[in-house]
């Protein structure tokens, strides 16, 4: 009996819990099921957390997690082929969030999107010689000065240059 006692008190509490949380603790908790769940790869689970997401930076754009929301909305829809949404997800970052953690990322992966998934190398080597600018001292500088020195060119004419120019004892 008081085993049956303790559940219902248990079930009753929970139900208060999240009958008394607020809109916005509960789209967190919305997002955090469904990225638990994010490990299934179909259009529809994809669209679903990316509309998650979205929602609560919309409702709730000066929260802190808005920004990275949002980053992780523009991530699906690159996975998802939706590139021009990605790109303009990852501006909206870089315009609202200018100081946010993901907006120097946001801008790299804008210029990724034009090299590789929609073969735009011009406005690729622009907006990787804007985030070199921008951003000079970033872990990205680097590889975004590789990808202009590449750009148009096969993995294998890469690899061809690289060792061409690698110094002569370290090819050994």
């Amino acid at each position: 009996m008081k085993i049956i006692n303790k559940s219902v008190y248990y079930i009753l509490s929970v139900l208060f819990i999240t009958a008394c949380s607020s809109p916005k603790e509960k789209s967190l908790e919305q997002i955090k099921l469904l990225e638990s769940n994010d490990t299934i790869f179909s259009p529809q689970a994809i669209e679903q957390i990316k509309k998650a997401y979205l929602d609560f930076a919309s409702k709730y754009p000066d929260d802190e997690l808005a920004p990275e929301f949002i980053f992780k909305a523009a991530q699906r829809c690159n996975v998802i082929a939706q590139h021009q949404q990605a790109l303009e997800l990852f501006q909206s970052i870089i315009d609202k969030y200018p100081q946010s953690r993901v907006s120097e990322e946001a801008l790299f992966l804008q210029a990724y999107i034009y090299e590789n998934s929609l073969q735009n190398l011009g406005k690729a080597k622009e907006v990787y010689n804007t985030f070199i600018l921008k951003y000079p001292l970033s872990e990205l500088a680097e590889d975004a000065k590789m990808a202009i020195e590449n750009l148009g060119k096969s993995p294998e004419q890469v690899l061809e240059d690289l060792i061409h120019n690698a110094p002569a004892d370290s090819i050994q």
